[in-house]
């Protein structure tokens, strides 16, 4: 089962329900692969103390000019939807690489085959074994902008993976990497917290999922900081120090306190979805 964890708002405490989820699947005996899908900003290593390892390279296509074929007519530059190609008059194209996206859009375009596959580095995938669990991650290159290449890498390695659960930790937004993220998940939690902004990008987020036709359910942590109350809201985190160090730590709280009451709503939603 692929199991999405999301949120429309940073900072809500994503990575904290992916990881205790995954640890407390692990602990009952179930196969668990935990895909961190924020390469822009991966921390789910950091929450667990799992070593990266097996680096290995993230590439993308980008369109390489063959000057001498060229005749300098424009219509690569016409067809580039993200405006990664430029030209002077009477000049060959130029690529404006950090913009590309590797479409392939020009190279299919160029009527005079002046145009061919190159390809750059755009960031990194890695893989971590901790506490029972495998783990893939990924960073995305300084300066490169589009992670979604990222996510789809690692996303491919986990389902080479033999599991009975792969949980998918996505990036806070509701944008393309997130999208790229939950595609392919059967279901999601949401996770929010009880202030204007949170319950403001929950309906964001929640509006995707129903593009995407995943059911899903809403936590809400740090559900007492306001008084303010979310409707349909499957569990409630309450603001707890012991939570706090436990993430400090780099310990998930299901082993950092087993008896911990939030453990506990961990490891029976585990046997929940053992059944």
């Amino acid at each position: 089962m692929i199991i999405g964890v999301t949120g429309g708002k940073g900072g809500t405490g994503k990575s904290f329900f992916a990881v205790n989820l995954a640890v407390a699947l692990a602990k009952k005996g179930a196969r668990v692969v935990l895909l961190d899908c924020d390469p822009d900003s991966p921390s789910d290593h950091i929450l667990i103390s799992a070593e990266r390892k097996n680096k290995k390279e993230v590439r993308c296509l980008i369109p390489i000019f063959d000057e001498d074929k060229c005749v300098k007519c424009g219509a690569c530059v016409k067809s580039c939807q993200y405006n990664a190609l430029f030209q002077l008059p009477g000049k060959v194209p130029q690529l404006m690489e950090p913009i590309c996206n590797g479409c392939t859009a020009c190279i299919l375009t160029c009527p005079y085959g002046a145009i061919t596959k190159g390809s750059k580095i755009v960031g990194w995938t890695y893989e971590s074994e901790k506490h029972g669990l495998r783990m893939i991650s990924g960073e995305l290159k300084p300066s490169e902008p589009l992670s979604e290449k990222i996510v789809n890498e690692i996303k491919k390695n986990g389902e080479k993976e033999k599991a009975d659960f792969v949980i998918v930790d996505t990036a806070a937004g509701a944008h393309c990497n997130v999208v790229a993220a939950l595609d392919g998940c059967e279901k999601a939690y949401v996770i929010t917290e009880p202030t204007p902004f949170g319950i403001s990008d929950l309906e964001v987020i929640i509006e995707v999922l129903g593009k995407l036709k995943i059911p899903y359910e809403i936590v809400v942590n740090r559900s007492d900081i306001t008084d303010k109350k979310i409707e349909n809201t499957k569990f409630e985190i309450p603001y707890d120090r012991k939570i706090i160090d436990s993430y400090v730590k780099g310990i998930p709280l299901v082993l950092y306190d087993e008896e911990h009451p939030v453990s506990k709503m961990f490891y029976k939603l585990a046997e929940e979805m053992m059944k």
